[in-house]
Parts: structure tokens; sequence; C-alpha cells
């Protein structure tokens, strides 16, 4: 699903409107997986500073189509080492212009985009989607991550949800192992005044409320739990005390990405 162009806006207000009568938020995810050039054409694949300013505009002009739509607000992808996860990653950016170097450098790509957004859309809820750590080699680790998420803050982002390479673990058991990202959001939480949201393998209510009665997260955030069930914040409400989901991560070799055991 895309907002890259205009002609999807129709299409976008019926879904909105769809979610807006449940009486729920709808937030549009902007993210970009790469950004690949003619490599035999232009003889280089390093972006230019020009090429870098664009792909700002793109989510820019993305935000601007999600407020006609009718969104409630949009969140930056900057996780899971799409484009601009790699983009802050001291591991991949090795730039020597304004967009690389030092952390405020590297996180300046995310400082434009957020104020461009702010600018352009701003009854718009801005969030945005980092790793806590890119757990690789020289990669983005919880420290200077830390230090992005106050650089953002201070420059107005409304929320920031944690997340991290490496996501979608397999057989994340209910009060076993779930909430792997949980220790580094709820240290975020204590040092930002902005709410924080945390996902990583919830899977028991037990657990998700002990998280949310002793630490500063406000926010938990489900995937694969909701594939498998997607009525499962209702089930939790009317009792259920665990999600039905084993972690196969099945889904993503799946049609449409459905549960293999369609549990429902």
């Amino acid at each position: 699903m895309r907002l890259s162009n205009n002609k999807l806006i129709p299409q976008y207000k019926k879904l909105v409107e769809i979610i807006h009568a449940e009486n729920c938020a709808a937030i549009s995810q902007l993210a970009m997986g790469a950004f690949y050039k003619n490599y035999i054409e232009v003889g280089e694949n390093e972006l230019s500073t020009c090429e870098v300013k664009d792909i700002i505009k793109m989510f820019v002009d993305s935000a601007i189509r999600a407020e006609i739509c009718g969104f409630d607000g949009v969140q930056i992808h900057a996780a899971h080492f799409f484009f601009l996860s790699r983009f802050i990653s001291p591991k991949i950016n090795r730039r020597t212009d304004e967009f690389g170097g030092s952390t405020v450098a590297r996180s300046k790509i995310l400082l434009d985009i957020l104020r461009g957004i702010k600018k352009s859309a701003p009854k718009l809820h801005v969030t945005i989607k980092i790793n806590c750590s890119d757990f690789v080699y020289g990669g983005l680790e919880e420290e200077e991550s830390l230090e992005i998420c106050k650089i953002l803050e201070a420059a107005g982002i409304d929320s920031i949800e944690v997340s991290g390479n490496g996501t979608s673990i397999r057989g994340v058991k209910a009060g076993v192992n779930e909430g792997y990202f949980a220790d580094f959001a709820a240290k975020l939480a204590d040092e930002v005044k902005i709410p924080v949201i945390c996902v990583g393998g919830w899977r028991s209510r037990e657990f998700m409320e002990r998280i949310l009665n002793h630490t500063r997260i406000e926010l938990l955030s489900l995937s694969r739990p909701l594939i498998c069930e997607p009525d499962l914040p209702k089930k939790f409400l009317d009792g259920v005390k665990n999600s039905k989901c084993i972690s196969c991560n099945a889904c993503y070799s799946t049609p449409a990405h459905r549960c293999r055991f369609e549990v429902r």
C-alpha cells in the first residue's frame, strides 16, 4: 500500500472512513524500503545531496496526502534497516556532506522530514518507529538511539515507537520471552516527556498490563498476534489471557500474510 500518488487519495479516504466509523484513530506509516539509482547510467551509487532532499520531499508529500485522506497521523519508519534506518546507522552512512558524520548530522534527514510534515500537514500526529539497536557490529546501538530520540523530541516529534533489527523473533512464549524491546523502551520513557510505544513479541494480557502499570511506556504495538486473531484486543477485554500466536512466522510466506493455521 502506498501514498505516493494523488490518484490513491479517494481509496484511502474510504479506508479512513471505515476505521473512524469504529471510533479508532488511523495513522499511516511512511516507509521507503530502498532507493536505487541506475548504476549503469550514472556510474556511481551514492545519493547526491539534492537526491537526499528529494527523498525528504517524497516523505513530506506523502504526509500531505495522508492529511487530505483524513488520517489522524503518520509514522516515519526509521527501523528494520529500511532506507531511513540504514541512513542513520553509523555502519552504513559514511557520507561527508551535511547528512553524514556525527549523530546529529545523520539524524538531519529525520529532522528535515519531521519539520517538513509539521509545516505542511500541521494537523497530523507525527510519530517515528526506530531501532533501539541495529544488532550488527558497528551499527546503531542503544546509547546513540537514545540520543537520536531526544533530538527528535526537541524537534517536536509527538511520540516514538521502539523496535529493532531482528524483529519477529520465533518461539515467543507468553510470560517467558515476550516484550523483548521493553527494557530500552522503559529507559527511553523515563528520559522523554512524549509517549513511548513499544512493539516486540507481546503475547499475554498479564505481562502487557504489568509493563503498562509499572513503567512509563504508554502504548504497546501488536503485529503477528493480530494476524492470528484480529479480534485479540476484544478477547483480552473479555478475559482471554494469552494470544494463540506461536510466533512461527509462517504468515510471511502465505498470500496476503494470513495465519497459516487460520486460528480465529
